[in-house]
């Protein structure tokens, strides 16, 4: 049923998901010698030139986007599969793997601008922690839907 508790895990999932959206929030940035955060990288797209007379650069990150909306769109739409909940659990894995794939993509974007610079220092923000919370609440979905089989196949079992 819709109203059972692994809604409320996948809505958190799909929820987090609409913030980073809507924030688009710094996760890393790099401080050069002579200018402070040179490289700057948020969720979705990253910045250079940030000292005062430079251009700012823009460059979109189109496999966090996928990643990040694939993931939410999957979590949405695993809530209405509640009648097959054996094809409701491999979704939400899914979406876990996804998570965890978006979290991996942006440790290998820091590690990539960090090899790319070693004069710049780099240093790992707070909103890191999102994408393990998304997969957190995936994984306690699944925890919740597979719970919710076990005691449907123990109630056929006692007919």
């Amino acid at each position: 049923m819709i109203q059972r508790i692994q809604t409320v895990y996948l809505f958190l999932l799909f929820a987090i998901g609409l913030i980073l959206i809507w924030q688009d929030p710094v996760y890393a940035w790099f401080d050069g010698v002579n200018q402070p955060s040179a490289y700057v990288l948020l969720f979705w797209n990253s910045y250079s030139g940030t000292p005062a007379g430079t251009e700012v650069i823009y460059v979109a990150d189109l496999m966090t986007i996928f990643v990040s909306v694939l993931s939410m769109c999957l979590g949405v739409v695993s809530i209405f599969l509640f009648k097959n909940r054996k094809l409701q659990m491999k979704t939400v894995l899914v979406v876990v793997l996804m998570c965890l794939l978006l979290l991996g993509v942006l440790f290998l974007r820091y590690y990539l601008l960090m090899r790319s610079h070693p004069e710049l220092v780099g240093h790992l923000g707070f909103p890191l922690v999102w994408p393990v919370v998304m997969a957190a609440s995936a994984f306690m979905a699944y925890k919740s839907i597979k719970a919710d089989e076990e005691m449907v196949r123990g109630m056929d079992r006692i007919r």
